[in-house]
C-alpha cells in the first residue's frame, strides 16, 4: 500500500535544483567568510588551511601525476585535519600568488601531506615554507544539475516512464521472485533482499541496520546479476563507499573496474582503477609517443617563429604545427580505444555518484546499478543512477545520519530527506527488504537501539550475542567493563566550554575520565587498534587526540565521521553538561543512533545526566544502563592513572 504518495510533476526538479544552488551558495559563503573573518591560526584548528609546511619528497603517482609529500621543518603534528580527496591549492606562505596550482590530498597523517598535482607544479612548490588551502568543489552541484536537467527534459516513451517512476506517479514492478542458490551462507532476511533486488524491473530498497550483513547481500546480488550476464554498475556518494563496494565485487571473483582519480581510492585498490589499466594498455603507450613527438613539433613551431619572419620559416612552422595536431588527434583516437578496451574487459564498473556524468561514463548505460549509501547521497546525486540502468537498487538506513546540508533554508524545503527515503514514503514496505540478523553488537548492546529505533526487530547472530570484552585482554587482567557503562558526571562541575575561537564544545573533565578509560584498556592488554573514542564535537575531537597523542593507535573522530565503522571497546564523550538542559547535535537522533552502535564487545558512556535526562531519549538510555546494572557514578570512580608502559 502507497500511504505517502505526493503528487508531483517536472517542477520537483526546478525545486531540487534551487535547493542545489542554495547549498552550494552556503559552502562558498562559510568558507569565504571564515577566511575573511578568522585569523590563520584559527582557520588551521578548523582545517581550512595548513601552514608554514615545506615539500620534503616528491615522486611520480598514477596516470603520471606528480605526488608532493609536504611537512613542518620541525616535524611537528600539523594542526590541520584534512581528509584524502580534499581539493586544494597551494601558495607561498608569504606571497600570495594570483592563480595557485591545484592538487587533491591524496594521504593524511598526524604530521605530513601527500597532494596529487595532475601537472607538474611551480617551482615555487620546492622554495620554502608554504600554505595549504582547502577550497570549494563545484564538480559535483554541477553534475546533478545537469543529471536534473536530463530528468526533465525524459517527457517521451519510456524515457517518460522513468522520469515518472522518480516522481512517484509509476509503481515500481517486480517479476516472480525465482529460487535462488546463493553463492555464501545468507539468514532468511539477507536472501529475501537478494531475491528483491533481483526480481526487481524498476527499483527495490535494502534497509541495513548497524552490523545486519548489507556489505554481504550487495555482494550477493552483484553475484547474481553477473551470473546473469547482467552488466552492473556499483555506486555511491562517497570514495570510502565506492571502494567498499569494490571490494567486495574483487573478492566475490569478479572482474571489477573503479574509475575515479587515483588519487581518491585507496592505495592497495589503485591497481584496479582505469587510469592505471589504460596507461599499461598498448595503444596508450603508442599514444604517449605520439603526444611527446607532437610536443617536439611544436616547439620547433615555436623556434621557427622566434628565429625570422621569413616566408619559409612561416611555412615551416605551419607545417610543423599541423603534423602536430595530426599527431594528437591520432593519440586521442588511440587513448580513447584504451579506455573502450579496459572497460569493456570489466564485469562490474564502480565509480562516485559524481562520477556518473563525467567525460568516462556520460552516455553509457548498464543493466542494474546498486547504489550503497544511498541514505546519506543527496537525492538530485542518487538520481543519477536512474539515468543509468533501468533497475536500481538503494541500499542504506534511514535511521543514521543523512548526507551534510549547510543550507539551513535548503535542508527545511527537502534537500537533506534522501530518495531512499523518498522511494519508501512514496511506495511503502512493498518495495523495501529489513535485514534483521545483526553480527557486531553484545545482544545487551543491541537492545536498546533495537527496541528505540527499528522497532524492536533486530536479533543477535549467535557468534556475537554474547562475547565480551574480557575475552580480548591479557589472562588476569580485571576490568569493570560491562558491554554497557553509562558514567554519569553530575555535579562534578565538568562544565561544557566553548572552545577559544570557534562554536565547537569541549569539556575538559570528561576528556579526563575517558582519557583514564582508554589507558585502563591498553594496561590491560586490550590492542589500541581496537580501540575508538568518538564524540560529537570536533573540539572534543581535537582535545582527546592531543591528549592520546602517547597512544597514537588509538583512533579519535568525531560521530559523523565514525559512521560505517566498528570497534571492539567505543569510549563516547557527550560533551554536553549545562544548567539549561541544553543537548545541542545530540537533539538529531539519528546521530546518537550512529554512536551507540558502533562497539562490539563495550560501549563506555561519559555524560551528564542532569543535562541529559531534559530529552526523553536519554532518559530512557540512562535507565537502559542501570538496567543492565551498567550505570555508575563518576564520584566513585577511580581514575586509572597510567604508569610508564601503558
Amino acid at each position: 500500500m502507497m500511504r505517502g504518495r505526493v503528487a508531483r510533476d517536472v517542477t520537483h526538479f526546478e525545486a531540487l535544483a534551487h535547493l542545489l544552488e542554495l547549498e552550494r551558495r552556503a559552502e562558498r559563503a562559510r568558507l569565504a567568510t571564515e577566511k575573511a573573518a578568522l585569523p590563520l591560526t584559527e582557520l588551521e584548528a578548523r582545517g581550512l588551511v595548513v601552514l608554514d609546511v615545506e615539500s620534503v619528497e616528491e615522486s611520480i603517482g598514477l596516470g603520471g601525476r606528480t605526488l608532493v609529500t609536504f611537512a613542518r621543518e620541525d616535524k611537528r603534528p600539523l594542526r590541520s585535519r584534512l581528509n584524502v580527496g580534499d581539493v586544494v591549492t597551494v601558495s607561498p606562505r608569504k606571497a600570495p600568488v594570483d592563480a595557485p596550482p591545484g592538487a587533491i590530498v591524496t594521504r593524511a597523517s598526524r604530521a605530513q601531506l601527500e597532494l596529487a598535482f595532475d601537472r607538474h607544479p611551480p617551482p615555487f612548490i620546492g622554495e620554502g615554507r608554504l600554505r595549504i588551502d582547502l577550497v570549494a568543489n563545484d564538480v559535483t552541484f554541477d553534475r546533478a544539475r545537469g543529471v536534473l536537467k536530463k530528468l526533465a527534459e525524459m517527457t517521451h516513451g519510456l524515457a517518460r516512464d522513468r522520469q515518472q517512476l522518480v516522481l512517484g506517479a509509476f509503481t515500481p514492478r517486480f517479476d516472480r521472485r525465482a529460487p535462488l542458490t546463493p553463492s555464501r551462507p545468507l539468514n532468511p532476511e539477507q536472501l529475501a533482499a537478494v531475491q528483491l533486488a533481483l526480481s526487481a524491473r524498476d527499483v527495490a530498497l535494502v534497509h541495513g541496520p548497524p552490523g545486519t550483513g548489507k556489505s554481504t547481500v550487495l555482494a550477493e546480488i552483484a553475484v547474481q546479476s553477473v551470473k546473469r550476464g547482467q552488466r552492473l554498475l556499483c555506486t555511491a556518494a562517497s570514495n570510502a563507499a565506492v571502494d567498499h563496494l569494490l571490494e567486495l565485487c574483487l573478492d566475490a571473483g569478479l572482474r571489477a573496474l573503479r574509475v575515479g582519480h587515483p588519487a581518491r581510492v585507496l592505495p592497495h585498490l589503485q591497481g584496479h582503477t582505469l587510469d592505471l589499466l589504460v596507461e599499461e594498455h598498448d595503444d596508450r603507450r603508442t599514444a604517449r609517443e605520439l603526444f611527446d613527438e607532437a610536443f617536439e613539433l611544436l616547439g620547433y613551431a615555436r623556434k621557427q617563429r622566434e628565429q625570422g619572419r621569413s616566408r619559409q620559416r612561416f611555412a615551416n612552422a605551419r607545417a610543423a604545427k599541423s603534423d602536430a595536431y595530426s599527431l594528437m588527434d591520432e593519440a586521442r583516437v588511440l587513448e580513447r580505444r584504451a579506455v573502450e578496451a579496459v572497460l569493456g574487459r570489466a564485469d562490474v564498473i564502480c565509480a562516485t555518484l559524481s562520477m556518473l556524468e563525467g567525460q568516462i561514463l556520460s552516455g553509457r548505460t548498464w543493466d542494474l546499478a546498486l547504489v550503497d549509501e544511498a541514505t546519506q547521497a543527496l537525492e538530485p546525486l542518487a538520481l543519477g543512477a536512474f539515468l543509468k540502468a533501468p533497475t536500481v537498487v538503494l541500499a542504506g538506513d534511514p535511521k543514521q545520519l543523512a548526507a551534510t546540508v549547510i543550507s539551513m533554508e535548503a535542508k527545511k524545503n527537502g534537500l537533506g530527506t534522501s530518495l531512499f527515503e523518498r522511494v519508501l514514503r512514496d511506495f511503502g514496505e512493498d518495495v523495501k527488504q529489513m535485514l534483521k540478523e545483526q553480527h557486531r553488537m553484545h545482544e545487551l548492546l543491541m537492545r536498546f537501539p533495537s527496541r528505540e529505533v527499528y522497532g524492536g526487530e533486530l536479533r543477535a547472530h549467535p557468534s556475537v550475542a554474547r562475547h565480551t570484552l574480557g575475552e580480548l585482554l591479557a589472562a588476569g587482567a580485571t576490568v569493570d567493563a560491562p558491554p554497557l557503562l553509562f558514567l554519569d558526571t553530575a555535579g562534578k562541575g565538568f562544565d561544557e566550554s566553548k572552545e577559544p575561537g570557534t562554536e565547537s564544545l569541549r569539556n575538559e573533565g570528561e576528556a579526563g575520565l575517558v582519557v583514564s578509560r582508554a589507558h585502563e584498556l591498553l594496561a590491560a592488554g586490550l590492542p589500541p587498534q581496537a580501540i575508538a573514542v568518538i564524540t560529537p564535537y570536533s573540539a572534543q575531537a581535537s582535545l582527546l587526540r592531543e591528549r592520546l597523542a602517547p597512544a597514537p593507535l588509538v583512533e579519535v573522530d568525531t560521530i559523523d565521521a565514525f559512521q560505517g565503522r566498528e570497534k571492539e571497546a567505543v569510549l563516547l564523550s557527550l560533551v554536553r553538561s549545562n544548567g539549561e538542559q541544553q543537548v545541542g547535535f545530540l537533539e538529531d537522533l539519528r546521530r546518537m543512533n550512529v554512536a551507540i552502535t558502533r562497539a562490539r564487545r563495550h560501549l563506555f558512556v561519559v555524560g551528564d545526566s542532569a543535562t541529559l535526562t531534559g530529552h526523553p531519549f536519554y532518559t530512557r538510555f540512562i535507565e537502559e544502563a542501570q538496567a543492565q546494572s551498567g550505570y555508575r557514578s563518576a564520584w566513585e570512580w577511580t581514575a586509572f592513572e597510567p604508569g610508564p608502559m601503558s
